[in-house]
């Protein structure tokens, strides 16, 4: 960039130039290159340089190693968005480490970009610190571990790479009995929360007790998305002869517990189907009410106008009336069928319904240029309701492909994936389709939210499926955004025969 429009930028805009070198944030200006074009006054102490040594070096060159190749592909903006944020940790000039959070925002020279600073040393500090001495992990709602602590890691036996995505019962002891996670279970689906001990086991089968508190982790619309497990070590507390005596009365405990929260559970189901019942049934309702009304107050209007209309007239608007109060009907006998299933529980093999999902979903042919990849870990049978399972995941396989086909994504995928873990089974249905936009995620069972054409329907799909898997399987399901695409989740508990 020529010196003479370096110096036309100094001086334009001195007033905003004030506010920005008297900002606490380290504002600086950069080219393509990283190359510093200017830095304001809280710039110059996160780095420890003079401002001129500063103006004569490339920011790449400042950024620790492992950092540079994210910095870089942010600095490149695929994405197009017009600012992003990174958080990097740069060699400071004394050979201290200082960590920075970083917003890089385009001007509009498209060759120079504003970097904004702020110093989160601390914050990592403190992070590092919980990190390496407090025991504890996150999980997503079905139990499967996201994020583990180094102390837990330590406690443990695990390299953290070896949890992530196992469920949390990896560390279950076999003395720990199945009804001891049932009960954890039903704890966060009644009260959204839960303590205890539990024998665990870790790696190389070492033995150790640990104190548990489970916490629901809310999102900002009042959502549940993920649990955070926090841990004490107990083991020097537990002795041999307490042991029995204590998972004796863990089994006894949870026995009752169930109980107490399966009538909770009971209550509170009762009470949404109730709410949602109401909510689904005033919409459909809403438009044949509204027709019924219109066309009886045309008819008495004009009989009191003494324009009485003629009997075909009248005829046909009755005919109107009839129609949609048999619509209302129809809608009734569609709600009975949906609160309660057609057939019985039948004992299956998973891989059989799975097979006649793939099955029903490949019979139109236009899905047949989708690929499906199937992982299927069966060879058990269980209790269940086999052909509203196998409609479930053909609404998920359908969603799959209309999110492929909308992005044009021309190499489609999807891949349907079956496990069980203990007492529960599991479905995964995640596909290339390219996500699902953050903003609207939290709406994706809403009933009649739909991403849509309303020619594909009114977005009573997963509204349905989450409501089947709730109050008939007594299950969850959930939803996120992986690399290239989305991922359903289920998990069933697992009636055996």
């Amino acid at each position: 960039m020529a010196s003479i429009d370096i110096e036309k930028l100094k001086q334009n805009n001195k007033e905003l130039q004030d506010i920005i070198n008297n900002s606490w944030d380290g504002i600086g200006i950069i080219d393509i290159s990283t190359k510093l074009i200017y830095i304001n006054n809280a710039f110059i102490p996160l780095l420890g340089y003079e401002k001129n040594d500063l103006l004569k070096i490339n920011f790449i060159t400042l950024i620790q190693e492992k950092f540079k190749k994210d910095f870089l592909n942010i600095l490149l903006n695929k994405d197009n968005k017009t600012h992003n944020s990174i958080d990097i940790a740069c060699n400071r000039k004394d050979k201290k480490t200082v960590y920075l959070r970083i917003t890089i925002s385009k001007m509009n020279n498209k060759n120079l970009l504003v970097i904004n600073t702020k110093d989160i040393t601390k914050q990592i500090a403190n992070d590092e610190i919980l990190n390496d001495y407090v025991v504890s992990m996150h999980t997503d709602l079905h139990g499967h571990i996201n994020e583990a602590s180094q102390a837990f890691c330590n406690l443990s036996g695990y390299k953290k790479e070896e949890l992530i995505n196992k469920h949390f019962s990896i560390i279950g002891h076999e003395d720990t009995k199945n009804i001891i996670y049932e009960n954890i279970q039903k704890s966060l689906l009644s009260t959204k929360e839960w303590h205890g001990t539990i024998k665990a086991k870790g790696k190389k089968n070492n033995t150790f007790w640990i104190s548990m508190m489970i916490k629901s982790v809310y999102n900002k619309y009042g959502d549940i998305t993920a649990y955070t497990i926090l841990m004490f070590d107990i083991t020097n507390e537990i002795s041999l002869n307490d042991e029995a005596s204590l998972l004796q009365d863990q089994v006894q405990n949870a026995q009752k517990e169930i109980k107490q929260k399966d009538s909770i559970l009971m209550q509170q189901s009762k009470l949404a189907i109730m709410t949602e019942t109401l909510q689904k049934l005033s919409h459909e309702w809403r438009q044949p009410l509204n027709i019924i009304s219109m066309k009886a107050q045309n008819l008495g209007l004009d009989i009191s106008m003494d324009n009485t209309p003629d009997s075909s007239s009248i005829v046909k608007t009755l005919d109107t009336i009839t129609k949609e109060a048999s619509s209302l009907s129809q809608t009734i006998e569609s709600f009975q069928d949906f609160l309660h299933p057609k057939n019985e529980m039948i004992t299956i093999d998973p891989k059989s319904i799975i097979v006649n999902a793939i099955k029903l979903f490949q019979s139109d042919t236009s899905n047949q240029n989708i690929d499906i990849i199937k992982d299927i870990l069966g060879g058990f049978k269980f209790k269940t309701y086999d052909d509203e399972l196998t409609t479930i995941l053909v609404n998920l396989l359908i969603n799959a492909k209309e999110a492929i086909v909308k992005n044009n994504i021309k190499n489609g995928v999807i891949k349907l994936k079956q496990y069980h873990v203990k007492d529960n089974i599991f479905f995964e249905v995640s596909d290339n389709g390219g996500g699902i936009n953050e903003d609207i995620i939290h709406k994706i069972f809403e009933p009649y939210f739909s991403t849509k054409d309303i020619k594909h329907g009114v977005g009573l799909g997963l509204y349905t499926c989450k409501i089947i898997i709730e109050m008939h399987l007594k299950g969850i399901i959930s939803v996120r955004t992986h690399s290239t695409g989305a991922l359903f989740k289920i998990s069933i508990p697992i009636i055996k025969t």
